[in-house]
């Protein structure tokens, strides 16, 4: 009986498992149809889906004996459609949500189908690459697309390619020639379109992108439109330093951007116009998007070295593993030798222009660096959660500096000689946790949460010696501080149709505790010694709604609440002029149009930034015989009030911006009488207006793909006693160029000019430098070869003038330089997806 038993149970289970297989053959039928014969042979799954998505995809294809996903992805086969499982639910829906659809058929002579046909959709005008597909086993194919004339290029092994234009409402049917003979044809050229207008900026994509060839991402970030990559750090033209993400996860040290393959990634986002879901100091945003990942052992090793002024060099490595199960395992190391020299002269003029000194300078710095990381997730569904833990050390940093000084404070000491050497070294532990899940019915929720905790310690002592006839001078400073960071953020993101809304609440905690101490062999010092203990809660929530009205326009609108504790002591008095609470209201609206490669918007936000903790403090800083450098424990935060208006076409990209700022921070130089010195500081400006624009325009001529772009910054600040105008305008002007030249060799050109005028207090001298780059890819090893500045042309010269005194520093060296890279990549590197809870408090430490 029991056997009888057992083979019932075993013949029951095997009628229900083969109850959920299906066999059917479709011909011509459309999509919606096939789907709900296939959720028809089943009571498990509910197969949801909207109609008018999929109406005009047909399926020609055969299912023999697969179960209900499996025969779905059989139907879906190259069209764009997604299909994603939840439990009983199958959501299907169209990723390409386009009114506009190319629909035809691709048959030979004989008027029989031609099965897996490329089929790629090109402008009529410039013939850039839009979209593309493949034709089904009954030759058709549907391609959504925004446009309503093009180009379309059809090939297929063993016919001709074929060319045909298009216009919206008529079906596309190709018939293809057999390339049995040559035949003198002409050959339109496409370009592929990398770029793509959004309504917060630009996304570039990195498939078959040349950019993905270099040696690190840093090198294909600075070549993309809008971003000024001439300077040591990446910044988007006319919104300063960016907040970088990698996959949604933001990055705290340009190092894990120069540690990412290109070949890595999938896509950039370019973000000129923030959310209130981002910090409130944020005035731009790049997220990097990497590709899937395969299950397994991958990594990427890079080797650099530099050779300026002096040597410098670096290693690093990553590598990860994943499991089939979603479990990764991830870990890094960085170790750097690095180095500069540098020629400066410093022009000092004070005291109603009685006094004049002048320093020649030869400056140098060492500094070794190490970084490790190492971190764990787990991968379920369309879940993640995951920590991450990173220790950094600057074992030693050494710098030192000559100088000839010529002044005529004090008679008897028109000529002084000095020497300095300042010796640093520092630390920090940082641990980040994530979680990451998604719910709901369509998965149309998202729930992310992070946390950090960051412990550091950096120490420094400085040796100065000031030597002339009859006069010696030995000044002496220490400097040490402590730090604590605690912070976590939470977002609840919601998509229901055309909204999608954005909740969250942010909280962090930092106490730094600050130490100085100085002295003078003759007991003038004018610096006492201190202890500076800075603590701060900041609790921030916000929430974030953007509404697709159409496929035209789109609304978006953002509000983020800022509550602030601040206490500042110094040696261990509370200082009421700093230790304040206050909070902050930033709105943000935006109003978006985009048609057909065309695109214009309208925006309104708020930012606000608060200096770091080294501009609080009163520490003093040996510059020269008569200047000297401080904190300033009285700065407050500034705030920015901005109105964007931005167009574009194709690949053309303006910028139009309005800023009122309020208690902008820039620097200052004051007499001080009692001392005959000068000390600079750093202040918060009266308010005042600024005027931007950029723009940028790409273009793609053969093997030459030239990027011209561009800033004009005008504004109308007064300050100062006596009081001065700051008002010049300054101007940027940037030509990158790509050549694509034979055996996939790439080779960049880039040049920057600088024109004369203020930003804020400063005034630039202007300048100009040039850089190119060779990048050649052999299988999984890539090499860069970079030229910086290479014909030596760039100086930094920047006059500051407040107050009745006059600095001009005149900087060479440090730009002209020569790198080669060389990286080893085996599969894909996995990457952390953790976003850190506090980027704005870590920059500040």
């Amino acid at each position: 009986m029991k056997r009888y038993i057992l083979l019932l149970i075993v013949s029951f289970i095997a009628v229900s498992i083969n109850a959920q297989k299906i066999t059917h053959n479709f011909r011509d039928v459309p999509l919606s149809k096939a789907l709900k014969i296939i959720e028809a042979s089943t009571g498990k799954y509910k197969i949801n889906f909207i109609y008018n998505e999929l109406e005009d995809f047909t399926v020609t294809t055969g299912i023999d004996k697969k179960d209900i996903p499996d025969a779905i992805r059989d139907v879906i086969g190259f069209y764009p459609i997604k299909m994603t499982v939840d439990g009983e639910n199958i959501f299907v829906e169209c990723v390409q949500k386009e009114n506009t659809k190319l629909i035809g058929e691709v048959v030979d002579k004989r008027g029989q189908p031609i099965i897996y046909a490329n089929i790629s959709l090109l402008s009529a005008k410039d013939s850039t690459f839009i979209n593309g597909g493949v034709s089904n086993l009954a030759g058709k194919f549907v391609i959504p697309c925004g446009a309503k004339h093009a180009l379309v290029k059809v090939s297929c092994i063993g016919y001709m390619t074929k060319y045909v234009e298009w216009t919206y409402g008529e079906e596309c049917d190709i018939k293809m020639v057999e390339n049995s003979k040559i035949l003198n044809e002409v050959v339109v050229k496409g370009h592929r379109n990398f770029i793509k207008s959004t309504n917060t900026g630009l996304s570039i994509s990195m498939d078959h992108n040349p950019l993905s060839k270099l040696s690190s991402a840093v090198d294909a970030i600075r070549q993309m439109p809008m971003i000024d990559g001439s300077g040591n750090d990446i910044s988007v033209l006319g919104k300063g330093s960016p907040e970088i993400y990698i996959n949604q996860r933001k990055i705290r040290n340009m190092n894990e951007v120069s540690q990412l393959s290109p070949q890595e990634i999938k896509s950039v986002d370019i973000i000129t116009n923030p959310g209130a879901q981002y910090g409130a100091d944020v005035t731009s945003v790049i997220v990097i998007h990497t590709k899937r990942l395969d299950s397994g052992l991958a990594g990427v090793v890079k080797v650099s070295g530099s050779q300026s002024e002096v040597l410098s060099a670096s290693t690093d490595a990553d590598i990860s593993w994943m499991g089939n199960n979603g479990w990764g395992l991830y870990a890094g190391a960085n170790v750097a030798d690095d180095g500069f020299r540098q020629k400066r002269i410093y022009t000092e003029k004070f005291n109603e222009n009685r006094y004049e000194t002048i320093t020649h300078g030869a400056y140098r710095n060492r500094s070794e660096s190490l970084r490790l990381t190492a971190g764990t997730s787990y991968d379920f569904k369309d879940n993640s959660l995951g920590i991450r833990y990173e220790f950094s050390r600057i074992p030693e940093s050494k710098f030192t500096s000559t100088g000839d000084i010529m002044t005529n404070v004090s008679a008897g000491l028109d000529s002084i000689s000095s020497s300095s050497t300042d010796n640093s070294r520092s630390f920090r532990h940082y641990v980040n946790a994530y979680t990451l899940f998604k719910f709901g019915i369509r998965k149309n929720y998202e729930f992310t949460s992070d946390m950090d905790y960051l412990y550091g310690n950096s120490r420094s002592c400085s040796e100065t010696e000031e030597q002339a006839q009859s006069y010696q001078q030995n000044i002496n400073t220490g400097n040490s501080s402590i730090y604590h960071l605690v912070a976590a953020k939470a977002n609840l993101k919601a998509v229901w149709n055309s909204v999608t809304m954005n909740i969250g609440g942010q909280y962090s905690y930092t106490k730094n505790l600050q130490n100085f101490a100085g002295s003078t062999s003759d007991g003038s010092s004018f610096f006492e010694p201190s202890q500076d203990n800075e603590k701060q809660h900041l609790s921030a929530g916000y929430a974030s709604l953007n509404y697709k009205y159409n496929n035209y326009w789109n609304i978006d609108a953002g509000l983020r609440f800022e509550s602030t504790d601040f206490n500042y002591e110094q040696n261990g008095i509370i200082v009421p002029a700093q230790s304040k609470t206050y909070t902050d209201w930033l709105p943000s609206l935006g109003l978006n149009y985009s048609n057909n490669g065309f695109g214009m918007g309208v925006s309104y936000n708020t930012n606000i930034s608060r200096p770091s903790y080294n501009m609080l403090n009163n520490n003093y800083f040996y510059v020269s015989h008569t200047s000297w450098e401080t904190g300033n424990p009285l700065l407050q935060s500034f705030k920015d009030h901005n109105i964007d208006f931005r167009l574009s076409y194709k690949h053309t990209y303006i910028t139009a911006s309005f800023t009122r700022r309020k208690r902008n921070i820039s620097t200052t130089y004051t007499y001080l009488e009692s001392q005959n010195v000068n000390v600079r500081q750093e202040i918060n400006l009266p308010d005042y207006s600024r005027f931007q624009i950029v723009a940028s325009q790409s273009f793609d001529i053969g093997r030459w793909h030239p990027t011209l772009q561009g800033l004009l910054q005008f504004q109308n600040l007064k300050y100062g006693s006596p009081e001065k105008r700051y008002d010049s305008v300054l101007g940027k002007l940037e030509m990158n160029n790509r050549f694509d030249l034979p055996w996939n060799f790439y080779a960049y050109l880039s040049g920057m000019w600088l024109t004369k005028g203020n930003d804020a207090t400063v005034y630039s001298n202007g300048g100009a430098m040039l850089y190119m780059m060779l990048n050649k890819s052999i299988g999984k090893w890539s090499f860069n070869l970079l030229a910086n500045d290479f014909v030596s042309s760039w100086r930094q010269k920047n006059l500051v003038e407040t107050n009745g005194v006059y600095y001009l520093d005149n900087r060479k060296g440090a730009s002209c330089f020569v790198r080669l890279s060389v990286t080893y990549s085996f599969n894909h590197k996995n990457t952390f997806k953790g976003k850190g809870a506090s980027k704005e408090e870590l920059n500040r430490l």
